[in-house]
């Protein structure tokens, strides 16, 4: 009898272990959405307006926005209509907006951003399909200031198998490099092995990257750790997007 119960314990637990692990895969071997195309606009200084490139849209698609501001002042930020805020991150110095909006048949190849005070800003927008129609599974933000310390997009709980896992960072530490090294190419991020790179921008005066990759289940996703030592100002934030 002792046996048997200490059978169905063991038994109980692995399930209930097997059922809390999830694995996390760079290829999309679980119908998940896809990023089919990306467009970056170049850092403008002292503007109060940042356009994004829409002009590879295709109606139904899902389109993401990183807008990146930097500057000691948080002035209002107002989306074009019909998108939607997932979430706002900052530091003293720098500000990751993240925005979703599906793109329908009359919308403009164009959607920008305007800001009530100039700031330095700079972005991204990706395009995905097969996005479910209330796409935002879950987020998650993070930030580090002067102290520096390894940049860190905290986990995210999914609740809906087969999501898409996108990592938003973005550090100002890139603009001091004149100032603390001759030869900078050693100081660039390492990036995290299990994921794959959408955008690497790490060569401008001010750094962003996007990673992604793909839950196999509901639960906790990795956190992606980019490791140098000398990342200052930095935030990060990780979104599931739901499959169709």
């Amino acid at each position: 009898m002792i046996r048997r119960t200490l059978i169905v314990i063991s038994a109980a637990f692995l399930v209930t272990y097997i059922s809390s692990t999830v694995s996390a895969s760079t290829e999309n071997t679980v119908g998940g959405a896809r990023v089919i195309s990306s467009a970056q606009a170049p850092i403008m200084k002292a503007t109060t307006s940042l356009s994004l490139d829409l002009s590879a849209q295709q109606t139904g698609q899902l389109a993401i926005a990183d807008v990146l501001t930097y500057g000691g002042s948080q002035p209002t930020i107002t989306a074009p209509d019909g998108w939607q805020l997932i979430r706002d991150d900052s530091t003293a110095t720098t500000r990751q907006s993240l925005y979703w909006h599906t793109i329908g048949g009359n919308d403009s190849v164009t959607a920008s951003w305007t800001f009530s005070d100039p700031v330095d800003a700079q972005g991204a927008v990706l395009l995905l399909d097969n996005v479910a129609s209330d796409p935002v599974d879950s987020t998650s933000g993070n930030t580090g200031g002067d102290a520096g310390g390894v940049l860190t997009a905290k986990s995210v709980t999914t609740t809906s198998d087969g999501d898409l896992i996108l990592a938003f960072n973005a550090t100002d530490f890139g603009a001091y490099r004149p100032t603390v090294c001759k030869n900078c190419s050693e100081l660039k991020p390492k990036l995290p092995e299990n994921a794959s790179v959408v955008v690497n921008q790490e060569s401008t005066a001010r750094e962003y990257w996007i990673l992604a990759n793909y839950q196999d289940q509901t639960g906790d996703t990795e956190a992606q750790i980019s490791g140098a030592p000398q990342f200052f100002n930095w935030v990060s934030a990780q979104v599931a997007i739901k499959r169709n």
